[in-house]
């Protein structure tokens, strides 16, 4: 895609502002619903697989998406779904029921898969090599802005009634605003069909799979952490401030953290990020123990931390793949992310139904721990070649 400097500029914009709108949904409609539903005395189980359904829907589109990024322009798809999703909330506020909710989640999952699978494919293909690690961290750095707003709204409009719904139908058409702006080309190679979607998880497995447990540890902590918080004796006012530190730490320290990816070996630093994830997990049920203060630092750099490990894989993904199989790769990264929020949520609830709230970060360590030799064995075979 050739773009004169501003409009390119304008477009980068527009899809860093759609990042906002992916995870402000994200950031709220995990929590409200689950507290939302705790409060009708809805099993955990069962509030596992309603954030299930949402996350089905991004693997349900994803062979469909690149067919429609080459014959629709990705800055009308954009602009639709973020119109819809305005809508789908004030609907979801008006009927409080779990089974309802079953249908209007996997509709909501599907337009914010939709906006997620255009902004990343957009912006890999606009973002230079030399300024990737960077662009991509201011990227995922609005994306935790959304997210962090999230949490913050429940605070400031509880978790009652129509009053947040209403808040982030407003917050989500303003949020898009911005896309107004990006270019009404349609993506230059993206044509391609559902195989070649999977093909693309095939060619780097370890990259996609960064993905899935990303997705299995952010979506049960944003899913069940206010449960957890309150089981461990902090309210759940403090327990959604934590939240929206988490977000603030994604936002602030993945654009230093984004800048250490442009000068290193990104392998090996998604291995560190991975370690210091699973350090901070056991940490947790200590840290909640310490001062507010403390808490506070830890979950700000926790959040920032953890965060990386999805920036990184979108650096990576642009990194491996070219041309006519970057949109299918990125679907392909985004249906991994539908994976893992199938996986997460349902084996944490189920978990915290058999085991009691506080295993929630012992079972999200153990998705890291069956994870953690893939990127380990590629980092050394890198540091081999490079030795010979």
């Amino acid at each position: 895609m050739s773009l004169f400097r501003t409009e390119r500029q304008r477009s980068l914009a527009g899809v860093i502002a759609a990042m906002a709108v992916v995870n402000l949904v994200y950031g709220i409609t995990f929590p409200l619903l689950a507290l939302v539903l705790d409060a009708q005395e809805v099993s955990k189980s069962l509030i596992g697989l309603s954030t299930i359904v949402q996350a089905l829907a991004v693997i349900a589109i994803a062979p469909f998406a690149p067919r429609l990024l080459s014959r629709f322009s990705p800055s009308r798809l954009m602009q639709t779904m973020t119109v819809m999703l305005a809508m789908l909330f004030i609907v979801a506020g008006m009927y409080q029921n779990v089974w309802f909710w079953f249908p209007l989640r996997f509709i909501i999952g599907a337009a914010t898969a939709m906006l997620w699978i255009a902004s990343e494919a957009l912006i890999n293909e606009m973002a230079t090599e030399r300024w990737r690690g960077r662009i991509i961290g201011i990227y995922a750095s609005v994306g935790a802005a959304g997210f962090a707003l999230g949490p913050l709204l429940l605070i400031m409009t509880g978790s009652h009634g129509m009053a947040p719904f209403y808040t982030t139908s407003i917050m989500v058409l303003l949020a898009g605003l911005p896309l107004y702006f990006v270019t009404r080309r349609p993506l230059a190679h993206g044509q391609g069909h559902g195989e070649g979607v999977w093909k693309m998880f095939l060619l780097a497995p370890v990259i996609m799979l960064a993905n899935v447990v990303y997705a299995a540890s952010a979506e049960s902590l944003i899913t069940f952490f206010a449960l957890y918080g309150m089981h461990m004796g902090i309210s759940e006012q403090f327990s959604l401030g934590l939240m929206t530190l988490m977000g603030a730490g994604g936002m602030v320290l993945v654009l230093p953290l984004g800048w250490v990816a442009d000068h290193v070996n990104r392998m090996g630093m998604l291995v560190f990020v991975l370690l210091f994830t699973m350090v901070g997990l056991l940490a947790f049920p200590y840290v909640l123990q310490l001062t507010p203060a403390m808490i506070y630092v830890f979950a700000f750099v926790f959040g920032g931390v953890e965060g990386m490990i999805y920036t990184l894989g979108v650096v990576l993904i642009g990194e491996r793949f070219k041309g006519a199989q970057l949109t299918a790769a990125t679907t392909a990264f985004s249906a991994c992310w539908g994976a893992g929020t199938v996986l997460g949520p349902l084996m944490v609830g189920v978990g915290m139904d058999w085991f009691g709230s506080e295993s929630m970060v012992y079972i999200i360590f153990v998705f890291f721990l069956i994870y953690l030799p893939m990127p380990v064995t590629v980092w050394l075979r890198s540091l081999k070649r490079r030795v010979r």
